[in-house]
């Protein structure tokens, strides 16, 4: 009897923001390079990428097989489970794809194949991320590898677990909420993510958001004036919401509002995509150095 089962899914990748050439050439060359393995269940399981490039939309393949007898006899009752586990997998890499290459992957719905027979649909979201790349050009986003976010990933955090248990992976947790919060929640989410990192609670006389402008400073470098007060505008509208003064769309509301509400809508996603953008880019800064802990030292001296 085999005792292998084999999952494949053909990635719809959708390309939303405008890159050039080389800069695809090196994303695909990364994808088709990277073949990590990855806890499955008590065994770890090796995902294997190939991309099909077209120039506004092209297809990934991902490949992986799992190991039947880590089940034990009976395999029926487990295989929803097993499925899950591949989709939440599935999205730990995407979502590192993300790190690397912030806003460039963005996966359309697609059908998860289990030994070629559907189980499941599949689509990950990162709309933010791809407003950050386009509208943030002050951010100084790393270059940096598929490969190099997952190491990071896997020694430094926890993220492959379920629950946070550290700044770094609170951060990384509340990002991960890209692929499915709206618009209003959305701000919730990566203020966490940054008030996680940047906020440590111990200067009761330094205002929060005075804070983050100083250390967010020190990390990225110098801020436009404009993005200073967008971090001003991301409280005054978190504000708004948890007071109950601000006006939200309704959950399955359909985008056929006024060009006016149109208006109103994208200058409201413009801090949410610059706060986007500068959790994006201090995680990389982590990744780049290889770190897992923000710490502020002062230091005095008399000379």
């Amino acid at each position: 009897m085999n005792t292998l089962i084999k999952y494949a899914i053909n990635l719809q990748w959708i390309k939303w923001i405008d890159i050039s050439p080389d800069y695809m050439r090196r994303i695909i060359e990364d994808i088709n390079s990277f073949h990590p393995k990855v806890p499955i269940q008590e065994t770890y399981s090796e995902f294997n990428f190939s991309v099909n490039y077209e120039k506004d939309k092209s297809d990934i393949n991902v490949m992986l097989t799992v190991d039947r007898n880590v089940f034990g006899d009976d395999l029926s009752d487990s295989y929803g489970i097993l499925d899950e586990t591949i989709v939440r997998r599935l999205k730990d890499l995407l979502f590192t794809f993300n790190l690397a290459y912030p806003g460039c992957v963005f996966i359309s719905k697609s059908v998860l194949l289990r030994d070629g027979k559907p189980v499941t649909l599949f689509s990950y979201s990162n709309g933010f991320s791809s407003m950050a790349c386009e509208k943030c050009k002050w951010i100084p986003f790393e270059s940096l590898t598929i490969q190099q976010c997952w190491d990071w990933i896997v020694a430094k955090t926890g993220f492959l677990s379920y629950i946070s248990r550290t700044p770094i992976d609170r951060a990384l947790f509340a990002l991960s909420y890209e692929s499915s919060a709206n618009d209003d929640l959305f701000i919730f989410y990566v203020l966490l993510g940054i008030e996680a990192i940047y906020n440590d609670g111990g200067n009761q006389e330094e205002s929060i958001s005075s804070q983050l402008r100083r250390k967010i400073q020190s990390v990225l470098g110098e801020l436009s004036p404009s993005a200073i007060k967008d971090i001003g505008k991301m409280y005054k509208r978190r504000s708004a919401l948890v007071h109950g003064s601000a006006d939200i769309f309704k959950c399955w509301f359909s985008e056929d509002y006024t060009e006016e509400e149109y208006e109103k809508v994208s200058k409201e996603r413009d801090y949410v995509t610059h706060a986007t953008g500068i959790l994006l880019a201090t995680i990389q800064k982590f990744i780049k150095e290889n770190a897992n802990e923000l710490v502020e030292d002062i230091t005095v001296k008399l000379k």
